[in-house]
């Protein structure tokens, strides 16, 4: 015998000593590799993994739910605030410079639609700083930006106003100062504010863009390991059936075809409307600012008194090129979307022949006749047909709007119910485990 074999065998002999038969450990080694203390064991490991498989799938699917909800009550009507706060800041300036090519006392509705744009945009402001999550500095910041130089704005407006209608020269000069620190700061202030909440809610359906896959493969390895063990106890005490593991691998099959269905469901409503809904609101909404920046060259270059001058002559056209793109590239199979945004195209259409009229009378010196053309209420003013089309594309922006909040809402209650519902069968398929152990058990007594 060798000194290597002669030391392994003092070891054993020293733990037989310190670990006696007659001690706890003994007992628990002996009762443990013996057969009832081999049913005991998968017993155990068998509900501790039903327990455990109840628990996560709730987890998971809870926590699903109230992301989708925290969506509903915070990240989407805040997108939307966003987007509110663009629109009404760029609404306010072309409404500024329209009131002031009127010259004198503008016509009511020219002075409402400049007020409450500008109160629109105070109300989504306030809407989205009270919203905010106190680390989330960039935005803060551009809100603070929006916040302090938005009464400068309004006060620079108020001022060429005051002097239009006493006729003095300068009044030109103050409107378009206010009309750079709209376009220099408060626009892109307003507009990386809105980007960076519409990639915030993208972020938050990125994580449902696939199924719970974790959660279907922790319920398979739970149905798996009874029915293999199902499988192993019938050969082993020739019985063919167990009744409890038979229903405890019913509970988990209908634990499992719940939450596959009710998970593949959430997701395609998810991904729906992220498609149907923020995309679609988000090209929409570019199409609705490009339009409002058109206007804002249009009537600029007449309280400019040329076109040419301040802006190139071809901005315009470029402009609105670019919300039609944008409306082209819009694929949506909604009816009323698409209805809207033909209507906005006809509109722009309309509106871009009256803009060559005005640019045509603009050239041959027929200044108040370009302005009639420009804010006037005739069925053919560029006035009407951007009304129109600012219109339409509103409409689109809600119906997207909702689309987007039935498809999350079907999402949600899609998984509402699943993982309650997976935990108490899980605790059922344990209960089974026990019950179909127990009388196997028993049989060794």
């Amino acid at each position: 015998m060798t000194a290597q074999a002669s030391k392994n065998r003092q070891l054993s002999s020293l733990r037989l000593r310190s670990f006696p038969e007659s001690s706890v450990f003994g007992e628990l080694r002996e009762f443990f590799t013996s057969s009832p203390g081999k049913l005991v064991s998968m017993t155990l490991v068998l509900i501790t993994m039903c327990l455990f498989t109840g628990w996560f799938t709730s987890a998971v699917q809870l926590s699903r739910t109230e992301v989708l909800q925290q969506n509903l009550a915070d990240y989407e009507p805040r997108a939307h605030a966003a987007q509110v706060l663009y629109s009404s800041l760029s609404a306010a300036n072309e409404s500024a410079n329209a009131a002031f090519v009127a010259g004198g006392l503008p016509s009511d509705e020219i002075q409402s639609s400049y007020s409450l744009a500008v109160a629109t945009a105070g109300k989504a402001l306030i809407t989205s700083a009270t919203s905010l999550p106190p680390e989330d500095g960039r935005a803060h910041g551009n809100l603070d930006t929006i916040a302090m130089n938005l009464p400068v704005y309004t006060g620079l407006v108020e001022t060429a106003r005051t002097n239009n209608r006493l006729d003095n020269s300068v009044a030109a000069a103050y409107l378009a100062t206010a009309s750079t620190l709209m376009q220099d700061t408060l626009l892109p202030a307003a507009e990386s504010f809105y980007r960076e909440e519409t990639e915030n809610l993208r972020d938050t359906h990125a994580k449902f863009a696939s199924p719970p896959w974790a959660v279907f493969g922790v319920l398979g390895i739970a149905l798996a390991s009874l029915l293999l063990t199902h499988e192993y106890l019938a050969r082993r005490t020739q019985r063919r059936i167990n009744r409890g593991l038979v229903v405890a691998a019913a509970a988990l099959t209908i634990a499992l075809t719940w939450v596959a269905v009710a998970g593949l469901a959430s997701s395609t409503y998810s991904l729906r409307a992220e498609q149907r809904g923020t995309a679609a609101v988000d090209a929409l909404s570019q199409a609705r600012t490009l339009t409002q920046k058109a206007r804002s060259m249009e009537t600029m270059a007449l309280v400019q008194r040329g076109a040419g001058r301040g802006v190139p002559p071809s901005a315009f056209a470029e402009t609105l090129q670019q919300a039609q793109s944008e409306l082209e590239s819009l694929g949506t199979p909604d009816a009323e979307i698409s209805a809207a945004v033909e209507a906005a195209r006809a509109d722009a259409a309309h509106w871009i022949s009256a803009h060559q009229q005005i640019a045509a009378r603009e050239a041959t010196g027929d200044y108040l006749g370009a302005t009639r053309l420009a804010i006037g209420s005739d069925p053919g003013s560029a006035a009407v047909a951007y009304r129109s089309l600012d219109e339409h594309l509103t409409a689109a922006i809600d119906r997207a709007r909702t689309l987007y909040r039935d498809n999350v809402n079907t999402a949600r209650f899609a998984i509402a119910f699943s993982g309650p519902s997976a935990f108490v069968l899980c605790v059922l398929a344990a209960a089974g485990v026990a019950a179909g152990f127990y009388p196997r058990v028993r049989e060794y007594r």
